[in-house]
């Protein structure tokens, strides 16, 4: 009797419910939706703005780091030129920094490093490599061997490629062995004739064209 009275009640009271309070709960439950909607609609749009930042944040420490290394590049071939560009001592003994298609190189004429058709290192090449090899310190070169057009008759190497080769190597050698370059940033080219630094056919162009180029991969 008293559970058949309990569900009368209920009944009772559901039925005192007016259409116009239902419609109110059902508007604020619809309301809630969407606000929750929107919540997580605005949560999705400051993720994807925060990786934004992030990737722009990190975009723009590479560009600073950029920035320095670049402006510690310049000082460095600043300096570089000052002692060995065009019209310096260094330039005039046989050793100079110039621009190249490719970059800055050390350009050391061949008569300074090796006797004519040889690839061992003189005395003054040696010491010429080793001055040079306390400013290659960190750095990725290339060393490329260069020769005249003097086709070789005598020699041992039977081309000029694979003397200029040679000799780059020998170089190479110097740098990573006495020199205390690592030798993962180091490589090795022969040009032979083919990419003079100067055109003519004397004896002093001849002379100009056989020599060593040290190319600063990172400059």
């Amino acid at each position: 009797m008293k559970y058949t009275l309990t569900m009368a009640a209920l009944f009772a009271a559901a039925a005192c419910v007016s259409p116009e309070a239902h419609r109110q709960v059902v508007g604020a439950k619809n309301a809630l939706q969407a606000q929750i909607a929107g919540m997580a609609d605005a949560q999705k749009t400051l993720s994807a703005e925060n990786a934004r930042l992030r990737s722009e944040n990190q975009d723009l420490s590479v560009r600073a780091a950029d920035a320095a290394w670049i402006a510690d590049q310049k000082k460095r071939l600043e300096g570089l030129l000052a002692k060995y560009g065009e019209g310096t001592p260094s330039a005039e003994n046989g050793v100079e920094l110039v621009r190249t298609r490719e970059g800055f190189a050390f350009r050391v004429a061949g008569n300074i490093l090796f006797a004519a058709g040889q690839n061992a290192l003189s005395e003054q090449g040696k010491r010429t490599l080793t001055e040079l090899a306390g400013q290659l310190a960190s750095r990725k070169i290339r060393i490329e061997g260069h020769t005249d057009d003097t086709p070789i008759q005598r020699s041992q190497w039977g081309t000029n490629l694979r003397l200029s080769m040679e000799r780059a190597m020998v170089v190479a050698d110097f740098f990573t062995t006495a020199g205390g370059l690592k030798a993962d940033d180091v490589s090795v080219a022969g040009y032979s004739q083919y990419r003079p630094a100067v055109t003519g056919g004397d004896d002093a162009t001849r002379q100009k064209n056989r020599r060593v180029e040290i190319l600063l991969l990172d400059s």
